[in-house]
């Protein structure tokens, strides 16, 4: 869904990313100022304790203006969001007296003693919370096997151990006579899907490894699948032991 937030912003239609904003951010929304980004990169993802906010880090690309032409620049911006009626929205805070809202996220004062401690403290925090969530999601499989000679198939299982949703889709280019299906893309907190990975070979010639990508959102991140084509046991005995597959 961030993705496609930032997608819609890019193509400039922003009524229709209003649609992936919070109820009560939509007033926020609509007075703050949209800019037709070119590129995402998510640098980052710090989750809260039950997994139902993340404050999601992510580099926006854009054009800068000099005295010589336009650069390409990629500008940080801290990018909230939450779980609310069973799905991931985007999300503004509202501003105190100790903090202000720019393009770039929430600018917070910083108290002078202690501030390099409290920041090395807080990178530390952030790391140990995408690591965790990263744990949380799993999948049972980073190898698929299908032989290369004929119809086959091998499936593994995505597990959603997080407590808040979790929208997964496959990523991978085109390769002739592999197809691949997800059971479901969405999951709830502690649900589990099957993805199934069909090869039906044009021939019985010898095949490289291949790999897919299972994406994961909002968390940005993609797990990578080896998919593997067996070749028949009589061939694989004429192979020396260290390039069978």
């Amino acid at each position: 869904r961030l993705t496609r937030f930032y997608h819609l912003h890019s193509e400039g239609k922003f009524r229709q990313a209003e649609a992936f904003v919070c109820d009560e951010s939509r007033d926020a929304y609509y007075d703050s100022d949209k800019r037709r980004w070119q590129s995402l990169e998510i640098i980052k993802v710090n989750f809260s304790e039950e997994f139902t906010k993340a404050a999601v880090v992510v580099a926006l690309g854009s054009e800068l203006r000099t005295r010589t032409g336009n650069i390409p620049a990629k500008y940080p911006y801290t990018s909230m969001w939450k779980v609310a009626n069973g799905a991931w929205c985007y999300y503004i805070p509202p501003p105190t007296d100790s903090e202000t809202v720019t393009p770039f996220g929430v600018m917070r004062q910083q108290k002078n003693a202690g501030s390099g401690q409290a920041t090395q403290s807080m990178a530390s925090n952030q790391r140990a919370s995408v690591a965790a969530i990263l744990n949380a999601v799993r999948l049972s499989k980073e190898r698929l096997v299908v032989k290369g000679y004929e119809t086959s198939s091998d499936e593994l299982e995505i597990y959603n151990g997080m407590t808040g949703v979790l929208f997964v889709e496959v990523q991978a280019a085109e390769l002739p006579g592999l197809s691949w299906k997800l059971d479901k893309g969405k999951l709830e907190a502690g649900e589990r899907t099957k993805l199934r990975v069909q090869y039906t070979p044009r021939d019985k010639s010898p095949k490289p490894s291949f790999e897919l990508r299972v994406l994961a959102e909002p968390l940005g991140h993609a797990f990578p699948v080896k998919i593997v084509f067996d070749i028949p046991e009589e061939t694989k005995k004429q192979l020396p032991p260290a390039v069978r597959p």
